[in-house]
């Protein structure tokens, strides 16, 4: 099994395997320095394992990602920089046809990628949905998080004077 290596880079030329037989696998390993998910949100360090499989209809691309991202604890306000994993599995479609060079129908679903008519699969907008995917909504730094509370300057407790009898009632339960 030989496996490509991709740096900085998220085409490839597909038109070989698209002549191929169904069953046909192709790998890569994919490595992005840096990759724009939003116009505030950016992933750092992205690598993905990617199998390529011809099927009947085009491609399927499956495999893993890690990508970092920075992030903003939502308990203690904290900045920091989250490791994240996802898998993925989509469908790539040519837009020609390999042997004839005829315009193919769009695929019947829009969740289908395309490969353009020069037979380039791009990876780039697959992983950018999938990375996006990987990162959690509500980011926590770490499971000795601190929290909210961490924030707050404790203040002694002022106990009024007309509830220091049920306060003492209290104390005695506990």
């Amino acid at each position: 099994m030989r496996i490509r290596h991709l740096e900085n880079d998220t085409i490839i030329n597909v038109s070989q395997l698209l002549k191929a037989q169904v069953g046909t696998e192709r790998y890569f390993t994919v490595h992005l320095d840096r990759l724009v998910l939003d116009s505030d949100l950016e992933a750092r360090d992205l690598t993905a394992s990617v199998r390529l499989l011809r099927t009947s209809n085009g491609i399927l691309a499956t495999g893993q990602l890690h990508v970092t991202a920075h992030q903003t604890c939502v308990r203690c306000l904290t900045e920091f920089d989250g490791r994240y994993s996802e898998t993925f599995e989509a469908e790539f479609w040519p837009t020609v046809d390999i042997l004839t060079g005829l315009p193919l129908p769009p695929p019947p679903d829009e969740d289908i990628f395309t490969i353009d008519k020069n037979h380039h699969l791009d990876l780039q907008e697959m992983l950018r949905q999938y990375a996006i995917l990987a990162i959690p909504l509500y980011p926590v730094c770490g499971p000795q998080c601190p929290g909210p509370e961490s924030l707050w300057q404790r203040e002694e407790e002022v106990i009024d004077a007309r509830l220091a009898v049920l306060q003492s009632l209290l104390d005695e339960r506990a």
